[in-house]
């Protein structure tokens, strides 16, 4: 089940303007940073930069966010991000690790882990050529939810968001910005279940000032509802699946859903 950018919910637009940061032209270092300072604790990062990175390209700055039992180093190749961006614009992508709890599972946090992802966002941007208008942010389950959250509260810094399987913890009015968003959502979720999705989605739609009744609807390969026009800057896509039964053949609609990254890098890159 794989999605194709002309299978998307939005038509193609012209290449937007470029942002290019301080790190643009300038020598990276040795090794891409393991570790970060935000919010007076000392957090770890897993970043790739491409092999062929050119100092003087602008590159996108995508964020995987893990969940509450899958480390950072397991989501990289769980989410499957990087392959399915491949032939898209050049990437740097980042993979923060979440706080751990006292049961060692993780937590994303409000606010510590808004600064961790300001911190990230202008480390990187300082050591590498990253394109400010180009930054994304990606999330399963506990990520996803905070995904969702960032997209409320850091739209002015993001481009856009896509979740799988997340909630929110915002409001409409206390969104900053406006980012676009894919939402996956399995009906039968038990784990986060598809009313917290749909309110994320209803947070995001006010906040980027679109209309509450849907505008197109997208049956395949993902059941996608587009909330805002085709030209839209900003839209809101809502999409629910129904695959439920894992590689094992277990029942668990809760899962990251087979295409799920390849219709989050075809919805990226037609945003304008």
């Amino acid at each position: 089940m794989r999605m194709t950018a002309a299978a998307l919910l939005l038509l193609l637009l012209p290449l937007p303007a470029v942002a290019a940061s301080a790190g643009c032209g300038q020598s990276p270092p040795a090794a891409p940073p393991e570790t970060v300072e935000a919010a007076g604790e000392t957090r770890e990062v897993l970043v790739a930069v491409p092999e062929d990175y050119d100092r003087d390209t602008p590159h996108r700055l995508v964020f995987g966010f893990h969940g509450r039992t899958t480390p950072a180093e397991r989501v990289r190749r769980y989410y499957g991000l990087e392959n399915a961006m491949a032939e898209s614009a050049p990437t740097v992508f980042v993979y923060p690790t979440a706080a751990r709890q006292d049961d060692d599972t993780f937590i994303w946090r409000v606010p510590e882990d808004l600064a961790l992802f300001d911190m990230v966002v202008e480390r990187l941007s300082a050591d590498y050529c990253i394109d400010r208008t180009r930054i994304f942010a990606v999330g399963h389950s506990l990520g996803a939810s905070f995904v969702n959250t960032l997209g409320c509260l850091r739209g002015e810094a993001l481009r856009g968001i896509a979740s799988v399987a997340g909630g929110i913890h915002a409001r409409a009015e206390e969104c900053r910005g406006d980012a676009a968003a894919l939402l996956l959502h399995n009906r039968a979720d038990r784990l986060v279940d598809v009313d917290r999705g749909r309110r994320a989605r209803d947070v995001l739609v006010t906040a980027n000032g679109l209309e509450s009744a849907p505008a197109a609807f997208y049956p395949r390969p993902f059941g996608c509802y587009r909330y805002g026009p085709a030209e839209a800057h900003d839209p809101v896509a809502w999409c629910l699946y129904a695959e439920s039964v894992n590689r094992r053949g277990r029942f668990y609609p809760h899962l990251w859903p087979d295409g799920a990254e390849e219709a989050m890098a075809a919805f990226f890159s037609v945003l304008p």
